[in-house]
Order: C-alpha cells, then sequence, then structure tokens
C-alpha cells in the first residue's frame, strides 16, 4: 500500500459525528505520527478539499469528503433496491432498518431508514463505524468468511466491547458466528447498545460474494414475542437483495 495514502486514509477515519473536529496536535497523539508529517498531510488535504480548517485552527471533513460519501451512494448498485426494500420494513413493522458494510474488524453503516415515531438508534447514523464483533451485522458478515481469515482479523487488533454484553474473545466469536451460519441470521442482544436487539441477515452480489446485511434494531423487550417474525422478515428481504444488479438488468 501507497504510505502517503494509507496515512491519509487513518487521518479521515478519525473524523466521526462524536469527534468531528481534530487538530494536528490531536491527530499527532492518536496515529502516534511526527507533528511535522501530520501538520503537512493535513495542510495538502486542506488544499484538496478532504478537509476544511476553522477559525479556531482545528480541522473538519471538507466539500470534497462529502462529494466523494454522495457519490458512492449515488452510484451503489445496492443503496436503491435497499432503500426500498427497508422502507417496506419500516413501514411494518415501525422499527429502524439499516443497510451496512464491513471493513476489516468494523461494520460501516451505508444507510439507514427509521421510523417516524418510536426509538430511534443514535449509534448507527450513516456513515458510522462500530466493531464488528458487537453488531448483528457484523457477525452476519464474519460468517461468510473463512474462519482462518476472521482470525487475521483479530490476530494483532484487541476486540472493542461496547456494552458488558458485548463478545471479547476469539473464541466466543467463533462460537457466536457457528450459530449464525446456523440460523441464517446474526442477533445483538444489548452488545451494542443497552436495551437495544438488532437482528440482521447477509447480502449477496452479483458474483455471490457476501457484500452486505441487512439489520434491524429494536428495544429488547420486543424481542421475546417478536424476536422470530422480525427474523424472517428481513431474511426474507435480504434474499430478496441479493444479486441486484442481475435483477436491474433483466427488470431492463
Amino acid at each position: 500500500m501507497i504510505e502517503g495514502l494509507e496515512r491519509a486514509t487513518r487521518v479521515l477515519a478519525l473524523f466521526s459525528s462524536d469527534v468531528p473536529e481534530w487538530t494536528v496536535s490531536d491527530v499527532c497523539r492518536e496515529l502516534n505520527l511526527p507533528k511535522t508529517t501530520v501538520w503537512e498531510y493535513m495542510q495538502s488535504m486542506t488544499a484538496l478539499g478532504l478537509l476544511r480548517r476553522t477559525a479556531r485552527g482545528r480541522y473538519r471533513l471538507g466539500w470534497r469528503a462529502f462529494q466523494l460519501g454522495l457519490r458512492a451512494r449515488m452510484t451503489s448498485e445496492i443503496s436503491g433496491p435497499a432503500r426500498v426494500e427497508m422502507a417496506k420494513l419500516v413501514e411494518e413493522y415501525s422499527e429502524t432498518v439499516q443497510l451496512v458494510s464491513r471493513y476489516r474488524g468494523e461494520v460501516v453503516y451505508l444507510e439507514k431508514i427509521s421510523p417516524r415515531s418510536g426509538v430511534h438508534v443514535n449509534v448507527t447514523q450513516v456513515g458510522e463505524r462500530l466493531p464488528a464483533n458487537c453488531t448483528a451485522a457484523g457477525k452476519a458478515l464474519l460468517a461468510a468468511l473463512p474462519p482462518g481469515e476472521v482470525r487475521k482479523i483479530y490476530a494483532d487488533v484487541e476486540m472493542q466491547r461496547l456494552t458488558e454484553n458485548s463478545i471479547g474473545s476469539l473464541a466466543a466469536l467463533d462460537e457466536e458466528l457457528s450459530a449464525v451460519k446456523e440460523r441464517g441470521y446474526a442477533l445483538d442482544v444489548e452488545e451494542t447498545v443497552e436495551g437495544m436487539c438488532c437482528i440482521a441477515a447477509p447480502v449477496s452480489n452479483e458474483y455471490g460474494d457476501v457484500t452486505w446485511a441487512l439489520s434491524m434494531s429494536f428495544l429488547e423487550y420486543r424481542l421475546a414475542t417478536q424476536g422470530e417474525m422480525y427474523a424472517q422478515a428481513v431474511v426474507d428481504a435480504a434474499q430478496r437483495l441479493c444479486h441486484p444488479t442481475e435483477r436491474f438488468r433483466a427488470g431492463r
């Protein structure tokens, strides 16, 4: 990998809704890089529009980062059909529904539709990242990988735990992923947010590779009475989304 590109990507990855602003010193401490190096990178990224400098001398994501994000969303082969299926689920069940992808040991939220009333899940905003081992969508995506690849992901990375219920060891994760494969869907019971559950099913691309996961979040007390119904609805919707490109070509 090109070193400069890798470092620039690491800088961009620091920005989130929780921490939207960073100083050069903050980035230095977080990434353990020399101040002169970080300053040069952030100046170049600002000139390119990837970052912007505020009046207080701090940095935020710039217009080009926003533009690239919109283009990625608009040109995605899954975004359009996913939103149709997601809207149907939200309308029928009045729960929050998300479309998720994975990068290494994290999941990234690509699309989200919340009901007009009821509980809104703030941690799953579009563009946010969460540990894959804690989320239903992450487990649905990890379960599609060979066991050896899952071990490589966590070989030098400590598993993050968001609640006391989060999986924190490779042995526990292996056991959970086996259960996911057997069920056909993944479950998060207060592993990401206390009091919340989530059900997720895998979505494959036109080549048969599991690239995304469709998930539904809901209050934990509904799991006992409505969990099976939610799981079947999410699995059915995810299956309809598989091979979206082929389906669109056939419909033209």
